[in-house]
Formats: C-alpha cells, structure tokens, sequence
C-alpha cells in the first residue's frame, strides 16, 4: 500500500485571489491522496504560526514553494512568515536534505533572476520549477506534481540492459575493425556509391538515409571483388553480388555475416555462408525489406 504523502505550502499572501488559488491547489492535493499542511486550515485564531512552521515544514516530506515577485520580495528581505519560511527552507537545503523534496511553483513573474519581476528567491534559483502562469498549463503541471510526489514521473529511466552480443564474442575480440583488403583476404568490396555516381542513370542504389539508418536484422547486398591467383581460371567471374544480414554496429561500420554461399569457392580466401564481413553504408547496394 502507498504511505502516505504529506506536504507543506509555503506561499506569500499577495492577496485573497491568490490565497484562493493557493487554497484550491491543496484541496485538489489532499483530494489525491496528500496531507497537506496550508495555514489556511492548520491554524486557528489566537495560535501561533511559528510554531506551526517550525513543527509541520520539517516533518514534511515535501516543500511546495508558490513563487511570485512578492514570495521573492519577502523571502530576500526575511519578511513576515515567508522571511521566516524561507530561513527554515534554506536551512535545511544546506544541511544537504534532498533537493527533490522542494518544489518551487511559479505561480506568477519571471523565471530569470535579472528580471525586475523575477520570482524565484535566491535559493531556488538554478532548479527545475513547476510553471503554471498559465491556467491552461494547470492540469498538465498538476500531474507532474502528483507524479513527482508519488515516484512515479511520466518519462522514467529505462531499466539498463546487457551489452550487446559482440562484447562477449571472441570472433569480435578487442582489435579494430578494418575492411576487407585484396592483399591479405583476397577479396574487397566495392563502393557502392561510387557506382552510383558513375553510371547514376542504370545503377541504382538506396539513398543516404537508408543505408545510415540500417539495424541490426537487416539484410542488405554488398559488392564483392575477388584477386585470383595468377594460375587461378575465374572463367571471367571477377566478384559476384550477395547478402549479408547485419548482427552489429560498431562505430561508422556495420558487421555482419554473409546470409548465401558464394558461387566462387576456392581456398585462397575464405568467404562462406556465416562468414563475418564488416562494411560501411557507402557499400550497401540494396536492402532486402522483406526480411524485415
């Protein structure tokens, strides 16, 4: 069961129309759930209001600051009960109570500390501040605040995940990655783009936010050239199309394994279905959607 939430309003009393938001404002409060401790109703005549911020602002769990250039005004000249509300609250923020647990409104004025209608005093200045100058904000800020009252913010952290599967996977190890190079794998791949770019009327290729924008699981066609050996007969097959599907991303380069077996098969290089190719989106010549 949720334990129940209190809170004290520290406000200035500008005038009755203000003292009638205020009120309002805890009544929708107390009506979700919260105790509100507002002078309005906590205080009688002939007791002391001292005592009554001295006892219910500490034990709160939360400190609703309802900011106007008066609330400032008085708060930086420690006037009346705000002046003596502010000399707890300020106390209390150096003593290192949590933060979160003040929550400056800003009811009417400015935002900005330079401005002649500034209305957040001194030591809330520089915090996330709940604005509801305007009425139509109102029901929007006042979930915010319940959210915010209750641990539960309408934009949560999402929960941490593993690391992705190359991390732990010896085949990726520690070393950086490289393309493919027709000296030591005896095969490169092409560049897509630069295909593209000679013969921009017959070979078409995705455009550049496509092949930048690729996941993992998808499968795209890449260009593959081979280097034969001297003696090698190629039967006049210097490279050949095929597909790999993508399992990582790692920097500008994508990773991926071949998802065919390539028609030129010899030992002097070895491409085989599964094999690890890693590429750049300037290599990508199509994307298969229908594996998607």
């Amino acid at each position: 069961m949720q334990q129940l939430k209190s809170i004290f309003i520290s406000y200035s009393w500008d005038s009755e129309d203000h003292k009638a938001w205020v009120r309002a404002l805890a009544e929708r409060l107390v009506a979700n759930g919260v105790h509100v401790h507002l002078d309005q109703w906590d205080v009688r005549y002939g007791e002391s209001l001292t005592q009554f911020m001295d006892t219910c602002l500490p034990e709160s769990d939360f400190v609703l600051v309802v900011c106007t250039p008066a609330y400032k005004s008085k708060a930086t000249i420690r006037q009346g009960g705000v002046g003596y509300e502010a000399q707890i609250i300020s106390a209390r923020i150096a003593a290192s109570i949590a933060r979160h647990r003040f929550v400056p409104v800003l009811r009417t004025g400015a935002l900005r500390p330079d401005d002649p209608d500034a209305a957040i005093p001194a030591y809330l200045q520089g915090v996330l501040a709940l604005d509801i100058r305007k009425d139509e904000d109102f029901e929007v800020q006042f979930e915010n605040l319940l959210r915010h009252i209750y641990g539960v913010p309408a934009i949560a952290r999402p929960q941490l995940g593993g690391p992705p599967a190359f991390v732990n996977d010896p085949a990726f190890g520690n070393a950086l990655l490289r393309l493919a190079h027709r000296d030591v794998e005896h095969w490169e791949l092409q560049s897509g783009v630069v295909r593209n770019e000679l013969h921009p009327d017959t070979f078409h290729i995705p455009d550049e936010a496509r092949r930048r924008t690729l996941k993992v699981g998808d499968v795209v066609k890449l260009m593959f050239d081979y280097e034969y050996p001297d003696e090698w007969d190629h039967d006049g097959l210097t490279g050949e199309r095929m597909w790999v599907e993508i399992s990582a991303l790692r920097g500008p380069y994508f990773v991926g394994t071949l998802h065919n077996d390539p028609v030129c098969i010899a030992d002097w290089h070895d491409l085989a279905h599964g094999s690890q190719v890693t590429f750049l989106p300037e290599h990508v010549i199509d994307v298969d959607d229908d594996e998607r």
